[in-house]
């Protein structure tokens, strides 16, 4: 089961991972530049992603993929994950203006490009619908306690209930899977000619946004803090452990404990580092951060998931 497992999961990791170096090379080569970097990911935040998502959601019904518990215990877990930061965050010997920045390294993951990716390549159509409803809570979720944590410890920084409020309507991943559900719901026809264009551009997205990836890691350093390393620890490695056991003890299947465990370990996300930004931080340990989490939580996945997920379930 465990060599399985390891298979598996190795089998959809490998060509992320061969996407993410490939990347990294170009950039190297000066082939790919900081240009491209910023408006591939522009692209892919803008357009391709959502592109995507709604075109993956014609035809779909989340509701019958997937019940309510599964997306319930993820808003949960990540509500957990960030209540236990912020309890540490107080607890640490920092600057106070680097709290709030702690907090959103240990909580904020890279769900709708490097999770996604992943459960597509496992699970296909099944995983863009259920990867596009948890990219979607991750949207919503991480802004506002993002917001909340950064609010609290940057000096100079206010809590703005309407630009959080703008950030959430306006965001083209949420919008991309309301558009979807509700053209479902309505039996709104789409001409096939549309339909598959919007496909062709949607299969471009990841793969895109993987590069961009990669590249972004050809001019990152590696050094970190001591809370910073305990920031991508808890994002990497006892976020998704801790919490795929107590699913496993809730009673979740083994299908639905991948999902969880893809996205509970996601490396901490490339838009932490602007919001940090935004909120006045320097934003050099978060870069850091997203780095190496990056690298670190790839042979977490590879080597931890497919040991948890066999040892649960030989126990459940």
């Amino acid at each position: 089961m465990e060599t399985t497992a390891f298979t598996a999961i190795l089998d959809v990791s490998a060509p992320v991972l061969i996407l993410i170096l490939v990347g990294t090379l170009l950039r190297k080569r000066r082939i790919i530049d900081d240009g491209f970097i910023a408006s591939g990911s522009r692209f892919v935040f803008a357009v391709g992603m959502p592109t995507l998502l709604f075109f993956s959601m014609l035809g779909a019904d989340p509701g019958s993929i997937m019940g309510w518990q599964m997306p319930a215990f993820f808003s949960v877990g990540i509500i957990l994950t960030f209540a236990f930061a912020w309890w540490l965050a107080g607890r640490l010997t920092m600057p106070n203006h680097e709290r709030g920045v702690f907090i959103q390294m240990a909580f904020r993951g890279n769900t709708g490009v490097f999770s996604l990716a992943l459960v597509v390549n496992m699970f296909g159509e099944e995983g863009v619908v259920i990867g596009g409803v948890f990219a979607s809570i991750t949207s919503i979720m991480f802004n506002i306690l993002a917001e909340l944590a950064l609010s609290r410890y940057q000096q100079h920084s206010t809590f703005s209930y309407r630009a959080l409020l703008r950030s959430i309507v306006t965001n083209p991943m949420i919008l991309g899977v309301v558009a979807g559900i509700s053209v479902n719901y309505l039996n709104i026809p789409i001409p096939k000619q549309i339909v598959t264009a919007g496909k062709y551009l949607g299969s471009a997205t990841l793969p895109l946004a993987l590069l961009c990836v990669g590249a972004s890691l050809a001019t990152s350093a590696f050094v970190l803090t001591r809370t910073t390393s305990l920031a991508m620890f808890i994002k990497i490695f006892v976020s998704p452990v801790v919490l795929t056991t107590i699913a496993a003890f809730s009673g979740f299947s083994d299908h639905e404990l991948v999902y969880l465990f893809l996205f509970f370990g996601a490396p901490v996300a490339a838009s932490a580092y602007v919001v940090s930004i935004a909120h006045g931080s320097d934003g050099k340990q978060t870069a850091n951060a997203i780095a190496t989490s990056t690298l670190l939580g790839s042979g977490v996945i590879i080597l931890v998931a497919p040991v948890l997920l066999a040892f649960l379930s030989s126990i459940s």
